[in-house]
């Protein structure tokens, strides 16, 4: 992300950010867009109408929501007209996570949770910087997660309470070239080595759960090989606290896969750089 923030203005994407970007939530998403987007934010869809009918169309809408009902079905539909090309994605708090349960979404945008967003706005980024379309840019029928090569990579430590959640894991990490070792939470402790990273997956991050996080960043520790914990819908004392134990990546349930491939290989490369770096030494 340090390449992208150094975008000049007239090559960043521009956004418009609509609703409560102030909320602690939701202020690690505004304080990314503000570094590597032409950025202009507004509090209600009024304004963002206002904004639209005086100006040049933004290339993304962000509808930003702490609590469901922000902005309304109608304020949508003529933001939309306004400005037919510009994408539109949701950003959501963790008091919209039962809006799917008890009420239905508008149909044909994308939902982010707070959690979810920087992955998602970093590989939009490396999309368009490469000259693809971003996601916000193609119809909802052509989107897809991207899939690296399909080379050996390393192996994959999964801490899960059931087999099937690790046979779900491994299948999707052997699609691409990761190998898969089961680790049950209450089990002995794993007695293999050259680790390339660890999954973690786990609920709330109750206090048992805390006990069993740490040790599995403590097995892992040996091999240095970050850990991402998976928590269900985590708030953000939980993922400071996960980041405390030991984990170097927190992402929410249910994830994405690529959240999940991107937030292994990030904490990796710099593990990678410093082993590139000392058999260069090495050789010298």
């Amino acid at each position: 992300m340090d390449k992208l923030n150094h975008l000049p203005p007239p090559h960043r994407p521009s956004v418009l950010q609509v609703g409560d970007a102030e909320h602690a939530e939701l202020h690690a998403a505004l304080r990314l867009l503000r570094e590597t987007s032409s950025l202009t934010v507004v509090d209600h869809a009024e304004q963002a109408a206002a904004a639209l009918a005086n100006g040049p169309p933004p290339e993304l809408i962000v509808l930003a929501q702490r609590r469901p009902g922000t902005v309304r079905k109608g304020d949508l539909r003529n933001l939309e007209r306004l400005a037919p090309l510009a994408g539109v994605v949701w950003l959501l708090g963790s008091w919209c996570e039962g809006q799917a349960r008890t009420a239905r979404p508008m149909d044909g945008i994308k939902r982010l949770y707070w959690y979810e967003f920087p992955s998602w706005w970093a590989r939009q980024l490396v999309r368009r910087g490469a000259g693809r379309c971003p996601e916000w840019a193609r119809p909802e029928g052509e989107r897809s997660d991207e899939r690296g090569e399909r080379t050996f990579r390393g192996l994959i430590a999964v801490s899960t309470a059931d087999w099937e959640s690790f046979a779900a894991l491994a299948d999707q990490l052997s699609q691409l070239g990761y190998a898969a070792v089961w680790q049950h939470p209450g089990g002995r402790p794993l007695t293999l080595s050259g680790v390339t990273a660890g999954i973690w997956d786990g609920g709330q991050l109750d206090e048992r759960e805390e006990t069993r996080l740490a040790a599995f960043c403590s097995q892992l520790a040996r091999d240095a090989a970050p850990v991402a914990a998976l928590l269900d819908f985590p708030r953000e004392d939980r993922c400071r606290r996960a980041l405390e134990i030991g984990a170097a990546a927190v992402l929410g349930k249910p994830w994405l896969q690529a959240d999940l491939i991107d937030a292994i290989q990030q904490a990796v490369a710099p593990r990678s750089a410093v082993h590139h770096a000392a058999d260069v030494t090495r050789a010298a």
